[in-house]
């Protein structure tokens, strides 16, 4: 009876000891907490975040107007990339010194676009207006609809796209869901509130929410959605992406306010699948859209380009379901000159995608 006794009591020890534990463990939480139906939290800001999507705004629209036989300034675009020397019109991009785009881009992809830059402004000193063609560069107007007219360089890639979409995807998706959802930005404090920001962890939360680009109150509002957020939309009614992604960034917020990381790190799992959803349910899309229209030299270089950035974006995300080397693989089908691309070999760059990410159901309606 005595062993019985003292082995009910040692029992007894580890049970109250494990309930202890359990109670004060960092990141789990009964879930008995509001959840609000749209991004609406104390001390958020992602102000940066909407100044970057600014420049870039400003940039596309410099960059438009070689496709009306414009010649383009090389420094320009770089000083718009860099926020140096007073470049844009908006007055208080130019005085957000500490932003811009160059230092947000990955790494490795920082030369790849001033490459790009100044490759599109030497083929519009080229090119002087002239219209484009295989082997030189210029303006490309579709014989169905003259309103389509898009610069191209000598091999019928469309700068402004791999430029303006290629920086979504190697700048805003890079950082939303690689930076800002990574351990670098998510292991901070949870507990020092400062007010108009929240804590580091929830300041870090609301700034990759930033580069999604949607209103708070999206999607039931798609009005202003812009970038990814215009592209989700895009996407949502095959793939349903617009609210998985906002459900997921509003719950992980809310969780992360109440201490919640288990709860945090399965939402930034269904941002980061859901996101790369989009990039690559768009490169299909505009696969699609280059083979519909494959004989009009302007929307089938137009589309491809587009492509190619949404298809490079890949590379970006924690989670992705192709290696770099794959993705590298998918970019090599479409080759380096789209006046010369087949059909086969676009579709061997979209069956891969289709593969890779289940779309066989949608693949010929995305």
């Amino acid at each position: 009876m005595n062993k019985l006794r003292l082995l009910g009591l040692a029992l007894l020890a580890v049970f109250a000891f494990t309930a202890c534990d359990d109670e004060n463990t960092e990141g789990e939480n009964d879930g008995n907490y509001e959840i609000p139906s749209t991004y609406d939290f104390e001390n958020v800001s992602y102000t940066g975040q909407i100044q970057r999507l600014d420049m870039l705004d400003e940039l596309t629209v410099y960059m438009k107007t070689a496709n009306n036989g414009e010649v383009l300034d090389a420094q320009v675009m770089l000083d718009m990339y860099a926020n140096e020397n007073n470049a844009f019109d908006n007055a208080e991009l130019n005085e957000a010194d500490t932003k811009e785009l160059e230092n947000k881009t990955v790494e490795a992809d920082i030369d790849m676009f001033k490459g790009f830059i100044r490759e599109f402004a030497a083929a519009t000193v080229e090119a002087d207006g002239g219209v484009g063609s295989n082997g030189t560069p210029g303006v490309v107007t579709s014989p169905n609809d003259a309103s389509k007219k898009y610069f191209f360089d000598a091999n019928g890639f469309e700068h402004i796209q791999l430029i303006e979409k290629g920086l979504m995807g190697s700048c805003f998706y890079f950082q939303g869901t690689s930076i800002y959802l990574g351990s670098g930005k998510m292991d901070v404090d949870n507990d020092e509130i400062e007010e108009g920001k929240g804590t580091a962890m929830e300041h870090h939360w609301d700034e990759a929410f930033g580069y999604l680009g949607v209103a708070t109150d999206f999607p039931a509002n798609t009005d202003g959605a812009r970038f990814w957020g215009k592209y989700s939309n895009g996407r949502d009614a095959l793939l349903g992406t617009n609210e998985a992604i906002m459900n997921a960034f509003i719950t992980g917020r809310a969780a992360i306010s109440n201490k919640d990381l288990d709860t945090r790190d399965e939402q930034i799992e269904i941002i980061r699948n859901e996101w790369e959803k989009v990039s690559a349910g768009t490169a299909v899309h505009y696969l699609n859209e280059a083979n519909a229209a494959f004989a009009d030299d302007a929307v089938r270089n137009h589309t491809l380009s587009e492509a190619w950035a949404f298809i490079h974006a890949l590379k970006y995300n924690p989670n992705k379901k192709l290696s770099n080397a794959e993705v590298t693989a998918v970019l090599d089908e479409l080759g380096d000159n789209f006046y010369e691309i087949t059909t086969d070999n676009i579709n061997a760059a979209k069956a891969i995608l289709v593969e890779a990410y289940g779309f066989e159901d949608v693949q010929n309606e995305l």
